[in-house]
């Protein structure tokens, strides 16, 4: 339980920053997106804080280059079968949300080949910067996000055409895996940049 307070904790505090600049964006660049599109945006990025904070990426004040490596599938489930089971179970469920929300928002995104590959990337991405914050990367980590990533896409295709279509959600134009891509590097950023600060304030008034 404070595990998922902590995560809490943070995410609100990267979300200080990140919604008023997403909103500022989309009122530059995408002043006719719909209302619901907007929303879920502003929770999708939120949830990108969350996945950062839950994974232990590094921040300014918590960052060196120390890399652990597990290169070898599933050889914890021998080891160490309970544990492994619950990481499984909590790496895959940590990425159905991306799946979820990056088909519906996004056209270019709606293959379950194009999701698992950009839930992969992302996972990669994750993978890379735990090198700097002592955290070990796993290849397993890899297959159980992108399976989850795939179970997210699937779930969405049951509500493509009475969500996306009807409301008018997914992105149209060509520049929509760069916004995408915007998005998740922005979230690091703060995440990596503020976002250990405005968590200390905040730990300190509880």
């Amino acid at each position: 339980m404070v595990r998922f307070f902590s995560i809490g904790v943070e995410s609100a505090s990267a979300s200080v920053l990140l919604i008023p600049v997403l909103l500022a964006c989309i009122q530059l660049f995408r002043r006719n997106m719909t209302a619901l599109r907007k929303g879920l945006l502003v929770v999708f990025t939120i949830y990108l804080a969350a996945v950062f904070a839950a994974t232990g990426m590094p921040s300014v004040i918590n960052c060196a280059f120390g890399p652990r490596f597990n290169l070898v599938p599933l050889v914890e489930c021998v080891h160490e079968t309970p544990l492994y089971l619950m990481n499984t179970a909590l790496n895959i469920l940590l990425f159905i949300p991306f799946g979820f929300f990056v088909p519906l928002l996004w056209r270019q995104m709606r293959s379950a080949g194009k999701t698992a590959l950009c839930g992969l990337a992302f996972s990669m991405f994750i993978e890379f910067a735990q090198m700097f914050s002592g955290r070990l990367t796993d290849v397993d980590d890899l297959i159980m996000n992108t399976i989850g990533a795939v179970i997210g896409f699937y779930l969405a295709n049951l509500l493509y055409e009475k969500v996306a279509v009807a409301y008018d959600l997914h992105e149209f134009g060509r520049h929509g895996t760069a916004e995408l891509l915007s998005i998740i590097l922005f979230t690091f950023i703060i995440m990596f940049c503020t976002q250990p600060f405005i968590s200390g304030i905040i730990w300190r008034l509880l």
